[in-house]
């Protein structure tokens, strides 16, 4: 084969993938919450929530999705301690974040359905607790590792090929923070054992 042949080939599959290939922006909420009622009341209060850019490879009955997001992920606690004049403080730490999703779904013409399952690695670029009793934020560098990785199950709705609705819940592998007691001020606080498992869910625009 002669390198003329070998560019018009390689030139047209690369037409032929950009041609089912889409760019687009994502956005959405995310939840500490393990189950969906508690993560639909966390939505009165949204502080935890991700944005990026995604791309979008249809294959079909298949598709592969990428994208790279900041994603806000935490939790918030209520009475650390009868003894303290805190009520409660939440700790936010925010990835930059790249999840890949594998759906599999059914055209229904004006609307496509998928499930997906989405790994992802992350790493830490943000962290800060917050009081509720006035006090300033703070930093707080007691994170285990600033890698992240884990993988998330959803399901989705994509409307006239360009905008999709989607819900998942995500499992953090491994401990987050160190895994041993962690006092702020005299108060022995209960992140040490957190994952940022949640629910989350989001709305991608694909062009």
């Amino acid at each position: 084969m002669n390198m003329k042949k070998l560019i018009v080939i390689v030139a047209s599959l690369l037409v032929a993938v950009s041609a089912h290939a889409q760019l687009g922006v994502v956005a959405g909420i995310t939840s500490s919450k393990s189950d969906l009622k508690s993560a639909m009341e966390d939505v009165k209060n949204i502080s935890l929530y991700h944005v990026g850019l995604t791309y979008k490879l249809d294959l079909g009955l298949l598709a592969i999705q990428p994208s790279i997001l900041y994603n806000m992920k935490g939790s918030k606690f209520d009475m650390l301690s009868k003894e303290t004049t805190l009520d409660n403080f939440e700790y936010k730490t925010g990835y930059l974040e790249i999840p890949v999703q594998v759906q599999a779904g059914l055209d229904l013409g004006l609307a496509r359905v998928y499930g997906f399952v989405e790994p992802f690695v992350g790493y830490a670029v943000s962290n800060t607790v917050a009081f509720s009793q006035g006090q300033p934020k703070q930093t707080w560098d007691n994170i285990k590792s600033k890698m992240e990785y884990g993988v998330g199950l959803g399901a989705g709705v994509e409307l006239i090929k360009h905008v999709q609705v989607s819900v998942r819940y995500f499992w953090n592998m491994g401990l987050v923070y160190n895994g041993k007691s962690i006092n702020i001020g005299d108060v022995a606080s209960p992140i040490a054992g957190q994952k940022c498992n949640g629910i989350s869910a989001s709305v991608a625009l694909l062009f």
